[in-house]
């Protein structure tokens, strides 16, 4: 395969070794994608829902810490 691209071969093959797990889940009765911060803590990368309800509810907005004992599960 060959691209034709002004972009480097280093972007665009990069690895991922540097992007955290992400993990989705329920949280407030609605589904997001959420990666471990530190003990105990996750923050929300994105939403997942058809919901408009979802993206208004200030607790689920992306960079949001989720603060809990419970370790998520991957769903």
């Amino acid at each position: 395969m060959i691209i034709y691209s002004i972009i480097p071969n280093e972007i665009i093959f990069a690895s991922n070794k540097d992007c955290p797990e992400m993990l989705e889940v329920e949280y407030e009765g609605e589904k997001v994608e959420v990666y471990e911060r530190g003990r105990n803590e996750y923050v929300i990368n994105r939403i997942i829902s058809s919901s408009p309800k979802a993206f208004l509810n200030k607790n689920l907005q992306p960079g949001t810490v989720i603060k809990t004992n419970i370790k998520f599960a991957v769903k």
